[in-house]
């Protein structure tokens, strides 16, 4: 009897093993692009934070052009919201990660222990095309970052422009 009941949880050996090994290599890929996003977060609003003009040297500029001053800069701000929609998609994202490396560990202490329960086969599969899903993911948001990156050092140059050509040399 307990011959049968470790050939049952040995077939499931390298399916598991190969499974937890691409599952820890993903999760690290997830949360270095969730890194990488929270770090382009907060490079961006540094940034933004030291190109607003002081508002004395906006008082000396004609209304007209503190408007184009303005609609450039909440240009700017607007295009830094790309990084929170895509820190939005890798959190959801990471809630269910999580919530599934908990099936990742049960097979991994079922495998240890000798006792698998459930359907092991289907388990695998499933959790198997979640790394392959993370893994896309991860490529998408990586791709997204760097469109954001590109759209927001357009802007930024947009507004720099604006400001060199209307407020006043020092």
């Amino acid at each position: 009897m307990f011959l049968v009941a470790c050939n049952s949880v040995e077939k499931y050996r390298s399916g598991i093993e190969s499974l937890t090994t691409q599952w820890d290599q993903t999760t690290t890929s997830v949360t270095e692009v969730a890194e990488m996003v929270s770090a382009e977060q907060a490079n961006f609003q540094q940034s933004l934070t030291s190109m607003a003009i002081a508002e004395d040297a906006m008082a000396k500029v004609k209304e007209d052009k503190k408007t184009m001053v303005m609609d450039a800069y909440n240009a700017l701000q607007t295009s830094g919201t790309s990084f929170g929609a895509i820190s939005g998609e890798i959190n959801d994202f990471v809630a269910n990660w999580t919530s599934k490396a908990e099936e990742v560990n049960m097979l991994k202490e079922g495998l240890a222990n000798g006792k698998l329960e459930g359907d092991v086969t289907t388990k695998i599969a499933e959790l198997t095309n979640m790394v392959t899903e993370a893994g896309t993911k991860v490529t998408s948001w990586k791709e997204q970052i760097e469109a954001a990156k590109t759209a927001i050092a357009a802007k930024q140059q947009e507004y720099q422009t604006v400001v060199a050509e209307i407020m006043p040399a020092k």
